[in-house]
């Protein structure tokens, strides 16, 4: 489950050898992308573009790519804002041909391109199958019970109509959300499996989600703008709570599929819930933003520390493969 190389040893992925410090140098370069397209993003007035479709369209903003075509039929000029934002989300993506760029060229490429599968050949399509019916049921729950949470603590701030259309959009959010489909190579392809050739699962699991959360830091700039120093600290510091529990969470199943990152992505989009099964909270002040991304946080929470026992007890699944 553990696995160390010797002082001075170059680290490694699957016999494919990195560069110094890898998952460092891949989240400094996804951070650096991410600055750079997003200033590009706002030199351009993409997101004005952006809004005007949103309106033309009739639609609430969505992090899915149903969503980006639609804007783009409705309001053909945000076409280049849509794709300058999608280049930003496929940061992460983008940093691991980087990093193959500096070592590992394109062995490493196909190395984490093997993962990018429903589960693994040890695994099989029985086993697989079950794991991605416990996901779905997992995380459309933990949305289920954040909307009952946003009601409770947020109702003011909360846009909430429970509706049979949300299962039709599960395989929208399952598969073609933006950021899970162009983040996850990054996270859960790369970064992951290279943290646990030195670290364990949780540790792995935590470090791949504090990543995850201060990568999204620079484009939440506007936290400060709208909540000063000490709101903006408290938004930003319950986002991580949210992404380092589902980090954990995200973990135990893609190791129980095999090193599924096609699970992960699954995964990722549910957490984003296009389907809006746990409703839209708004937050107007920095109070209700904070208590609202606890509130996504908690069900993923008490899922995380109910998952960390049986792990362990069981191996956490198929780390090796």
């Amino acid at each position: 489950m553990r696995r160390s190389a010797g002082p001075g040893a170059r680290p490694s992925l699957d016999g494919v050898e990195l560069p110094r410090r890898p998952v460092l140098l891949f989240w400094a370069l996804a951070v650096t992308l991410e600055v750079l397209l997003g200033v590009a993003f706002l030199l351009t007035g993409a997101d004005a573009a952006i809004e005007t479709g949103l309106d033309r369209a009739g639609l609430d903003f969505g992090s899915d790519l149903v969503t980006a075509a639609r804007v783009v039929v409705a309001y053909p000029a945000a076409l280049v804002g849509v794709l300058l934002a999608l280049a930003q989300v496929a940061a992460p993506d983008l940093a691991v041909l980087l990093v193959a760029g500096v070592r590992g060229g394109r062995r490493l490429v196909r190395v984490v391109g093997r993962r990018f599968r429903p589960w693994s050949p040890e695994v099989g399509a029985r086993t697989g199958l079950r794991i991605w019916l416990v996901v779905v049921v997992v995380f459309t729950a933990c949305n289920l019970a954040s909307g009952l949470l946003h009601r409770a603590f947020v109702p003011d701030d909360l846009t909430w109509r429970l509706s049979g259309s949300m299962l039709a959009l599960l395989p929208v959010a399952m598969f073609l959300d933006a950021g899970a489909l162009l983040e996850e190579n990054g996270w859960r392809g790369f970064a992951l499996p290279v943290l646990l050739r030195s670290h364990g699962p949780v540790a792995a699991s935590v470090l791949v989600g504090l990543a995850w959360a201060t990568w999204h830091f620079p484009v939440k700039y506007d936290a400060f703008v709208d909540y000063g120093l000490g709101g903006g600290l408290a938004y930003l510091g319950a986002f991580t709570v949210k992404l380092v529990a589902i980090s954990v969470v995200m973990t135990f199943f893609w190791a129980r599929a095999g090193q599924a990152t096609l699970l992960a992505v699954a995964m990722h989009g549910l957490s984003n819930d296009v389907a809006r099964i746990g409703g839209l909270a708004d937050g107007i002040t920095w109070q209700s933003s904070a208590i609202s991304e606890l509130d996504l946080a908690l069900p993923f929470v008490v899922v995380a520390l109910a998952l960390i026992p049986y792990a362990n007890r069981t191996g956490w699944g198929r780390l090796r493969s």
